[in-house]
């Protein structure tokens, strides 16, 4: 399936853990793990998704102020492909140090 056809379903994310994976972006203590992620996700477009992550800003308020070389839908699925990247990331990270990531969201 192309990345543009596939949604947060396809990936095994529901509504709730995007949530949780969304606010975990934005701490400052997953930057790294975001960094990664976006540059996994589309390397050409890294620092923008980056952005995007980290605070919560949309392509459309983004393209205000800079220029964003591929379309609305296209931009929301690498979003969305970093996003599931980041979770396994965490996952990942988690599961090394024997702790559940995304516990920390409810602190």
């Amino acid at each position: 399936m192309r990345i543009r056809k596939m949604k947060f379903c396809d990936y095994g994310i529901d509504e709730e853990e995007k949530n949780v994976l969304m606010e975990l972006a934005k701490r400052e203590e997953n930057a790294v793990f975001i960094r990664n992620a976006v540059m996994e996700s589309n390397p050409g477009l890294s620092e923008m998704l980056f952005i995007s992550l980290t605070t919560g800003i949309g392509y459309d308020a983004m393209g205000h102020s800079r220029y964003i070389p591929i379309k609305r839908d296209d931009f929301y699925a690498y979003r969305r492909r970093a996003l599931y990247i980041f979770k396994l990331l965490l996952k990942d990270q988690g599961n090394r140090m024997g702790t559940n990531c995304f516990a920390a969201i409810s602190q």
